[in-house]
């Protein structure tokens, strides 16, 4: 006859449950690692897309910077912006973040002329005033050539000033058909909060500087042409500490710009 065969021993079981625990907690081991591991490199990606974000902005207004703007006596033109006196300025204080200021004219016209006006004409007739006014909204550029003040708004009836420097309202120095876009000339302040993480946009508007990117850390402008090329380096970090190495992440982006006017 033959003998059947006796079951597992405790000693084989306890063995058995051992092998079993090592390789669950390997496999645990191996998930937690490759857990942490995605969330660096999905922490890395959100840095990298802030970056972009951030260096688009600021790069895309350098480059596009001086156009319809005045290149002289720019103080007089831009009176309801304080220290503005080059395009760009760029103000810095060594590893700490630079402030840059940019002046262009709006990519679209705000509004078209809806009468022809005359050389020597000080009064313009526009098709909407809503984006223009006598305070932050008031140097105009006509029809890609010619700079003026808005001194007075009534309606879409506009009083304008071709020359702060002398007194008295100045007159268009051409005629222009009805038709003829005007654009608004803005300047624009990129700088980073001081204890947060945020690049920072004013537009000068009035509604002070606002929050454009979040996880910037630094920005670093490095004068390569003065008035015409740039070096510029923003740094990110990550809000909350890498699980692998117990520190931030940073990351960052360089870019040389070229302003095209």
């Amino acid at each position: 006859m033959r003998r059947e065969s006796a079951g597992y021993g405790l000693i084989e079981l306890l063995a058995a449950v051992l092998l079993l625990s090592v390789a669950m907690a390997a496999v645990v081991v191996v998930f937690a690692t490759q857990g942490r591991a995605y969330l660096r490199a999905d922490t890395q990606a959100t840095m990298q897309a802030n970056l972009r974000l951030g260096m688009n902005m600021v790069t895309e207004s350098l480059r596009n910077g001086k156009y319809g703007v005045p290149t002289a006596n720019l103080s007089s033109w831009t009176t309801w912006v304080s220290g503005f006196t080059n395009n760009p300025t760029i103000t810095t204080n060594g590893s700490n973040p630079a402030v840059i200021s940019v002046a262009s004219a709006t990519s679209k016209p705000v509004a078209t002329l809806t009468a022809h006006v005359d050389a020597a004409a000080t009064t313009i007739y526009v098709s909407s005033s809503s984006q223009l006014d006598t305070g932050a909204q008031i140097l105009l550029l006509i029809g890609d050539s010619e700079n003026a003040l808005i001194t007075g708004v009534n309606s879409t009836a506009l009083t304008i000033d071709t020359n702060p420097l002398l007194a008295g309202n100045q007159g268009l120095a051409r005629a222009y058909p009805a038709g003829t876009p005007v654009y608004r000339v803005d300047v624009l302040t990129f700088q980073v909060a001081t204890g947060t993480s945020q690049l920072l946009r004013d537009d000068h508007h009035g509604g002070g500087a606002q929050a454009a990117v979040e996880g910037i850390t630094n920005l670093q402008a490095l004068t390569v042409t003065a008035g015409k090329e740039y070096d510029i380096t923003l740094t990110a970090s990550s809000s909350q500490v890498d699980a692998l190495t117990h520190r931030s992440l940073t990351s960052a982006l360089r870019s040389k710009v070229t302003l095209a006017n």
